[in-house]
C-alpha cells in the first residue's frame, strides 16, 4: 500500500514523494526487526506503525530518541520504515577487513532468489564475514524481500555488486586469497583447509557455479551427508560452509 493515511485526518504521506525525493531515493522496509536493524545502521528517514504491541512501541521510542519522524497510520504491518538503499562497496575494500580482520568472503553466483539471498546475507554477517560479493546481471540484488529474508543484516555487512565474478576472483587470488567452490562433485569438506584469508563461492538455485568461475577455484568441495536427497538448499548449504570456516579462523575465538 502506497498511501499511508495517518491519524490525523487532513494529513497524508505518498511514499512514492516524501519530503522532495522520488521512489528512487527510499526502500520501504516492513517487520520490527528489519527495521530495528535499520535503526542501528543509522539509514531511516521516517517510521509508520499501526499497533500498541511492546516491541513495536520499543522500536518507535528508539526512534523518537534519535529524533526520526515517527506515524501512526494504516500500513500493510505493525511497523514499516522508510530508508536509505543499501550502499554498495567496492571488492577492494571487502579483500581488505578480511585480510585485517582474518574474515572470508562470500560470493554468490547466480543467485536469483531473494530468500536465498537473504539468508546467506543473514548467516554470513552472524559469523563475521567480511564481505558479500554478488552478480549484477541475472541475479536478485538488495531488495525488500532480501531485507526481511536477512532479517536487516543486509544494513550490517558490506556488500560488493559485480558485472560478472571472474575478475574478481583473480584479483582475490592475486592478492592471496584461497577461492573454493561448492559443487556435488567437489572433495569432502572435511579433507580441505579453509584457513583464512578465503572467499567461499556458492552457486544459484538452478544454475550452480558458472563454468568460468568453477575453473578458477583453487578447490572445489561438497558437503557430506548419509540422507538419499542428493544435495542442500544453497542457503543452508552455504552456512555449513561458513561455519567450517569460522571454526578454521580467529574469529571463532573472539
Amino acid at each position: 500500500m502506497d498511501l499511508l493515511h495517518l491519524s490525523h485526518p487532513s494529513e497524508k504521506h505518498d511514499l512514492g514523494s516524501v519530503g522532495g525525493a522520488t521512489v528512487s531515493d527510499f526502500m520501504r522496509i516492513c517487520g520490527a526487526n528489519s527495521v530495528l536493524e535499520a535503526l542501528k545502521s543509522g539509514r531511516v528517514s521516517k517510521i509508520y506503525y499501526n499497533s500498541e504491541n511492546p516491541k513495536i512501541m520499543e522500536i518507535v521510542e528508539i526512534a523518537r530518541k534519535m529524533k526520526i519522524p515517527v506515524y501512526r497510520a494504516r500500513v500493510p504491518e505493525k511497523i514499516c520504515a522508510e530508508v536509505s538503499p543499501v550502499k554498495y562497496t567496492s571488492l577492494e575494500t571487502i579483500a581488505k577487513k578480511a585480510i585485517a580482520e582474518n574474515s572470508f568472503i562470500l560470493v554468490l553466483d547466480n543467485v536469483n532468489d531473494p530468500q536465498n539471498l537473504g539468508a546467506c546475507i543473514r548467516t554470513a554477517e552472524f559469523f563475521g564475514c567480511a564481505g558479500v560479493v554478488i552478480k549484477r546481471r541475472r541475479a536478485v540484488q538488495i531488495t525488500e524481500g532480501v531485507v526481511r529474508a536477512s532479517m536487516g543484516a543486509v544494513f550490517h555487512v558490506k556488500i560488493a555488486s559485480e558485472d560478472n565474478l571472474v575478475k574478481p576472483l583473480k584479483k582475490l587470488k592475486e592478492i592471496g586469497f584461497l577461492v573454493i567452490g561448492a559443487d556435488l562433485d567437489g572433495k569432502d569438506l572435511r579433507e580441505v583447509s579453509l584457513s583464512p584469508p578465503v572467499a567461499i563461492v556458492v552457486g544459484g538455485e538452478d544454475r550452480g557455479i558458472s563454468a568460468g568461475v568453477k575453473k578458477l577455484c583453487d578447490q572445489i568441495v561438497k558437503i557430506p551427508g548419509r540422507g538419499k536427497v542428493g544435495s542442500l538448499n544453497l542457503s543452508v548449504a552455504s552456512g555449513i560452509l561458513i561455519y567450517e570456516i569460522f571454526k578454521s579462523s580467529n574469529l571463532s575465538n573472539v
